[in-house]
């Protein structure tokens, strides 16, 4: 038998966030944008409902068709860094870990907005 490389895959994408959602309560993903926010030290948190529908005749492709409405808007007015962007990129790795003082230490804030969609663009 010749030589095999050997190594775990990881799973797609979509099987690793229904473990995660699977093992976190729905309902929770207002606290959890609210505490990143706090953690990155944000003083102003607010939600938006944007039930408006925009028109899809004139998109630069069909695929964003999608995302033409309603809308749920998160904002805070803390600044977004490079090492926030690299926090939410990291599935059930948190990159606030270490840091005692941070409250969303445990890597799933962000991803609970999964709950409620698939994208989270």
């Amino acid at each position: 038998m010749e030589g095999h490389a050997f190594g775990q895959r990881r799973p797609p994408l979509s099987v690793t966030i229904k473990s995660i959602l699977s093992r976190y309560p729905d309902g929770q993903i207002f606290k959890e944008i609210i505490q990143n926010a706090d953690d990155a030290g944000a003083r102003v948190v607010r939600f938006y409902l944007d039930h408006r529908q925009h028109g899809r005749s004139s998109l630069v492709h069909p695929d964003v068709a999608r995302f033409q409405g309603p809308a749920l808007l998160a904002y805070n007015d803390a600044q977004f860094r490079d090492e926030d962007w690299e926090g939410i990129q990291n599935l059930q790795l948190s990159n606030k870990a270490e840091n005692p003082f941070k409250v969303g230490k445990f890597g799933i804030g962000f991803n609970s907005v999964y709950h409620i969609t698939d994208d989270d663009g």
